[in-house]
């Protein structure tokens, strides 16, 4: 009996120790598990820490390629920068030597044009009277355009050179012109004809009597009875109302030095 009790009594605890081992062993089973799952989650926190990283690492690198792209072109413009103020620093430069220049040439130039008002002036002083009004008028014109000093030097010579050209072509023209002159006290309304320069005749409105102006006495001359048919053909022909003829006039002469 009592050897009965004790076998039952070792299975129980044999039965204890299994259960207990079977615990035990659970236990560390359980353990493992949250060891790993931890491990897991380690994993990956690191793997999306790494990520990151490297996504941060690929934007710093296209920054930093961006910034050496940002400095190429920083470089180039710079450079063409340095070019264009050296240009322009030579703009300046000539810009100052030309002013200098200039400054020089007008020394030169204001007197000639001065000089050149002048001799206009005298020659239209000189020359046979038509349209006299007109010429005196620009000629003074010329004088107040070169005291002004809003005008350029080179629109000033450009007047000058202008109211040459208009007196060179009086000297190529056939014209006719009506007017009144003073003969001798006496007012008359003539039709006055210019050849160029070569000669300047009138005639009264009835064609009956004229004069033409002698350039070395400077005055007025009789126009002599054979030169009236003449003169008043080449008075039609120029107001269009004849067809071209030969036509005489008087052309006064220096006379030969003794």
């Amino acid at each position: 009996m009592k050897k009965q009790l004790f076998l039952k009594k070792t299975a129980v605890a044999i039965m204890a120790t299994a259960v207990m081992g079977s615990a035990y062993a659970a236990g560390q089973f359980e353990s493992s598990m949250n060891i790993e799952k931890r491990i897991d989650r380690a994993a990956a926190s690191t793997q999306s820490t790494v990520n990151k990283l490297a996504e941060e690492a690929t934007d710093l690198s296209l920054e930093y390629r961006n910034t050496l792209q940002r400095v190429d072109s920083l470089r180039i413009y710079n450079a063409q920068l340095e070019k264009q103020i050296a240009s322009q620093e030579k703009q300046i430069v000539d810009s100052v030597q030309e002013m200098e220049s200039i400054d020089e040439t007008e020394k030169g130039v204001l007197p000639l044009m001065e000089e050149m008002i002048t001799t206009l002036d005298e020659f239209v002083q000189l020359d046979i009277p038509f349209n006299i009004d007109a010429r005196q008028s620009r000629v003074e014109n010329l004088y107040a355009l070169m005291d002004d000093a809003n005008v350029s030097v080179s629109e000033k010579y450009r007047k000058i050179l202008e109211a040459y050209q208009i007196e060179m072509q009086y000297g190529n023209a056939v014209s006719v012109d009506t007017g009144k002159i003073d003969a001798n006290g006496e007012i008359l309304e003539v039709e006055f004809l210019r050849v160029g320069r070569l000669t300047y005749v009138y005639l009264t409105l009835d064609g009956k009597s004229g004069a033409y102006w002698n350039k070395l006495e400077r005055k007025w001359e009789v126009l002599p009875d054979e030169f009236l048919d003449s003169v008043n053909n080449a008075v039609k022909f120029s107001r269009g109302i004849s067809q071209p003829v030969l036509f005489k006039v008087p052309v006064p002469v220096a006379e030969a030095a003794q």
